[in-house]
């Protein structure tokens, strides 16, 4: 799958793309900018294809020989919030995984989702449940099915109400006894924890037919952004985007 690729020189052109096999890898395609039998149309971000490449002494980068495409996602293509949505999966993907680190759960995580958003799945849902699932898979799935400072589930007076805190920096929730008012910590509740825990352990193909409330999808959207930044250390160029569109 094609994470990114963009101009290099006056005929080529540089791209990342996530393999089941190597994990990500970055390579050149050679006169991409000028075959209109090899490569045309075909190195687009977000893209399924078939690729055939060879490692080179001389380079860190693969040398791409051709590329087939298997599946544009055309309908994503033709909506530019959905199309943003699936740049940004695969942004995600790109910043979160180092060259030749094998994870094929994540190569099979990006074509799952990519497919939900091409069959029209609500976005919101979608994209939170990816997040989910590449935090899970990159063993980065922050702690929250009980407070990760003194190990206590989220239940009774612990719960603060019904509502806890999370904190990016202890990397999970925290229970209203040990939140000590931060209010650096995102207000989260007790429910919205425990389906972020319950969707990790799901499927991703059953993922898709889930409907959670808006009050779920904006307190993941606040927890799963601010912990993604912290993981990263900026914002996504993609998530800047698509606040600014919607």
């Amino acid at each position: 799958v094609i994470l990114n690729s963009f101009d290099y020189g006056e005929s080529d052109r540089i791209l990342a793309f996530y393999t089941e096999a190597h994990g990500k890898l970055k390579g050149i395609a050679k006169g991409a900018r000028r075959s209109r039998k090899r490569f045309v149309g075909n190195l687009e971000p977000a893209s399924h294809i078939t690729l055939g490449f060879f490692y080179t002494e001389k380079s860190e980068l693969v040398r791409v020989e051709s590329v087939t495409l298997v599946d544009g996602f055309q309908n994503v293509r033709g909506d530019i919030e959905r199309l943003s949505e699936a740049c940004y999966i695969v942004e995600l993907v790109a910043e979160m995984t180092r060259e030749g680190m094998r994870v094929p759960a994540v190569y099979g995580l990006i074509l799952s989702f990519l497919n939900m958003l091409n069959n029209g799945a609500c976005a919101g849902v979608v994209l939170r449940f990816f997040e989910i699932k590449l935090l899970s898979a990159l063993g980065l799935m922050p702690h929250l099915e009980a407070c990760v400072a003194c190990r206590k589930d989220f239940g009774g007076d612990n719960a603060g109400g019904g509502r806890v805190s999370f904190s990016s920096d202890k990397g999970g929730a925290v229970c209203r006894q040990c939140d000590g008012g931060v209010l650096a910590n995102i207000r989260i509740s007790a429910g919205s924890a425990r389906f972020l825990c319950a969707a990790e352990r799901m499927d991703a193909d059953k993922l898709g037919r889930l409907r959670p409330s808006g009050l779920f999808i904006k307190e993941a959207g606040d927890v799963l952004d601010d912990f993604i930044r912290h993981q990263i250390g900026k914002e996504l160029k993609t998530k800047v985007f698509l606040d600014k569109l919607r």
